[in-house]
């Protein structure tokens, strides 16, 4: 009887020590998941351009997402690890970071990655109803953040948590804020003569241009807004470029007609129709002081002049090299007053500034092309375009264009593997541009 109670006793103590390493081999597990999780996944976060990039310390591949709450492993947001990094672009309210294999999520981050202050802008410029985020967002404990706005007794602004200002009536607003016992300011100047625009080029919206419809005052003020915006991305980039392109055929509320040109001023001296060749936009007849020469005119862009070539009246505005001479003169690289076309090999046309590359099915989406980059076509003679958007699928051209349909300086779309049906050539203009600036490949 001993012996079998001494037999239940080595057992039971044989059982709780199973038991016991089965507990011990459970805490070790919780516990290295945990130290893997937190230490062996995640070398380390930062941000970077609106993105933020997670360095990870396993060489497998896995997915990364940011969201405000833990997402399924079937979401469609989940982001595939490249060469032991994640590039995640930041959304506000996107504050948290999970990270999953094949089968579950084996990382999340308990703290918050927060905003802060990121080179707070002195001025900026909204429409009506336009958006601007007065900060951007950093790694770490973003502290406290108060706002106060001055001048906004009529509601001209409002701004919410995240930093995102509305403009709700025209006027102007200084927003004071503090951080971390600093403060910033910055300017709001929300106006009706810049308008929002959206992913499309919206052929409704831009009405043609009037005659005399603005004033010196409003045309200062439009002045004063495109050089802000290009000085903003980078005056004498690439960007600058593509800002001023994008901003007369997006910001500015109208449609500029396309307008036969009466003449040059390298061949008759004709300046201001059909090519306005100045800094600025050309609404107000205060801006007849910078034309050198005439022909027919001087009248502001909407205003009628007679057109040598089609032998009628028509609204002034731009025919295609002088839109592109335009959006590269006012981004700081001065062509001179250039055409569109060949001519004998010498430096006087725009397929001149830089490397000319015949258009193929292969090239067209072969990744060499970029955001600013002119297209040429023997269409009419000569026509010039560039590109001002790009993405998977498309190009988006700014061009100023003569027919019925399309009348005027726009942006039309045109498939990638399609491009080399319209225009023959591509004009790479790194070497011409040299520095990039804050380019984007769209505009939103």
């Amino acid at each position: 009887m001993a012996k079998k109670k001494l037999k239940l006793k080595k057992k039971f103590r044989l059982l709780l020590g199973r038991l016991f390493l089965l507990l011990l081999l459970i805490i070790i597990i919780i516990f290295g998941i945990k130290i893997y999780k937190s230490i062996v996944i995640v070398s380390d976060i930062e941000y970077k351009d609106g993105f933020i990039i997670v360095d990870l310390s396993i060489d497998e591949e896995v997915y990364c997402m940011m969201s405000n709450s833990e997402p399924s492993i079937e979401a469609e947001n989940w982001v595939m690890s490249l060469d032991g990094k994640c590039n995640l672009k930041y959304e506000f309210g996107n504050n948290y970071l999970y990270i999953k294999n094949d089968k579950k999520i084996i990382y999340s981050l308990d703290d918050k990655l927060e905003y802060a202050l990121v080179n707070p802008i002195e001025k900026e410029y909204i429409p009506l109803q336009g958006n601007f985020k007065l900060f951007d967002v950093v790694i770490g404990n973003a502290g406290i953040i108060e706002y106060n706005i001055e001048n906004n007794e009529d509601n001209i602004v409002k701004i919410d948590s995240n930093g995102v200002v509305t403009g709700n009536k025209r006027g102007e607003v200084n927003i004071k804020f503090y951080y971390n016992n600093e403060s910033y300011s910055t300017s709001i100047i929300v106006s009706e003569l810049i308008t929002r625009y959206g992913k499309d080029y919206d052929y409704n919206k831009k009405e043609k241009l009037t005659c005399n419809y603005y004033s010196k005052e409003e045309n200062d003020l439009v002045d004063e807004i495109l050089k802000h915006r290009i000085e903003t991305v980078g005056y004498k980039t690439r960007a600058g470029v593509v800002e001023a392109a994008r901003f007369l055929t997006l910001e500015f509320p109208y449609r500029i007609d396309y307008f036969y040109e009466n003449g040059r001023q390298t061949t008759n001296n004709v300046d201001g129709e059909g090519r306005y060749y100045h800094e600025g936009l050309y609404l107000h007849s205060s801006r007849y002081s910078n034309i050198t020469g005439k022909a027919t005119g001087p009248k502001t862009w909407g205003c009628s002049l007679y057109s040598n070539p089609i032998h009628k009246e028509a609204p002034n505005g731009m025919d295609c090299s002088g839109f592109v001479s335009w959006a590269l003169l006012n981004a700081g690289f001065d062509v001179k007053d250039v055409g569109a076309g060949f001519r004998d090999g010498k430096l006087n046309d725009l397929t001149d500034f830089g490397e000319l590359v015949k258009l193929n099915k292969n090239n067209s989406t072969s990744g060499d092309i970029k955001v600013g980059d002119l297209l040429h076509s023997l269409a009419g003679g000569g026509h010039i375009a560039i590109i001002v958007g790009m993405d998977e699928v498309n190009y988006y051209i700014a061009q100023a264009l003569w027919y019925e349909e399309a009348n005027g300086v726009i942006i039309t779309t045109r498939k990638k593997e399609e491009l080399h049906e319209e225009f023959n050539e591509v004009i790479l203009m790194d070497k011409y541009y040299i520095e990039d600036g804050k380019l984007t490949n769209l505009w939103y």
